[in-house]
């Protein structure tokens, strides 16, 4: 409980007031989807195929810099979008919902090998500029191929638990993507495939698969999420 309260405190957790949501669906939602007498599996899976075309411009006329790569920006303007949306940040935690303001990025990073994956966190991710971000993505990604061993701690556990999951199979053309996880965990995961252009239509498209508890998301949120994610993508 100490380790919990820390990393709490460290994401800047509140708890989130449900009785203003009372008498309306997300309260309805908050309640049923976390009862297992109920619902057996509470997570709903869905991937879309994302435009962008006018993103990667964007990213080489405005963003590019010497330590940034494309999927930095992606993931840096994601969580400027998911930012907009604060439920993807509700934890239900010891039998209620906390808001987590402050989540740190955990992002799986396929190394090769014998290891082949570790996870990079980030803190403060949604705080942080393009600048810092980026440079910080950058050192962080190198530390992590220079030494891929998976840190045995408790903040690895908790950012998983508490951060925002975000991670990139760059090598995947994926139609569909389901992710597994614990029935007690109700954070979302995203994970982008393989970027696609389309020389006849000229679009660059990606998957993205997403996995979202229903007690705090639904498929209108998802929608929402994706129309704003693709403005940031196009904003300077």
């Amino acid at each position: 409980m100490n380790d919990l309260n820390y990393y709490l405190d460290k994401y800047d957790a509140i708890p989130l007031d449900t009785e203003q949501y009372k008498n309306s669906y997300v309260g309805w939602a908050l309640d049923f989807f976390i009862d297992e007498t109920k619902v057996i599996n509470p997570y709903l899976d869905i991937t879309l195929r994302l435009d962008l075309t006018d993103g990667e411009t964007n990213y080489k006329d405005n963003f590019k810099n010497d330590y940034s790569t494309f999927t930095c920006f992606l993931i840096w303007k994601l969580l400027k979008a998911l930012k907009k949306h604060p439920s993807f940040w509700w934890r239900f935690i010891n039998d209620k919902w906390d808001q987590i303001n402050n989540p740190p990025l955990f992002c799986p990073t396929a190394v090769g090998g014998e290891a082949r994956f570790v996870e990079m966190v980030i803190n403060n991710a949604t705080k942080l500029g393009w600048l810092e971000f980026s440079e910080l993505y950058r050192n962080t990604k190198d530390s992590i191929f220079a030494n891929p061993i998976l840190p045995n701690n408790n903040e690895r556990f908790y950012a998983y638990q508490l951060g925002q999951f975000v991670g990139n199979l760059p090598g995947l053309d994926f139609l569909s993507f389901a992710m597994q996880t614990g029935r007690e965990s109700t954070q979302s995961f995203l994970y982008f495939g393989k970027r696609t252009y389309d020389e006849n239509q000229q679009r660059l498209t990606v998957p993205l698969a997403i996995k979202f508890h229903h007690g705090n998301l639904d498929p209108f949120i998802i929608e929402l999420l994706v129309k704003d994610y693709l403005a940031e993508l196009s904003k300077h």
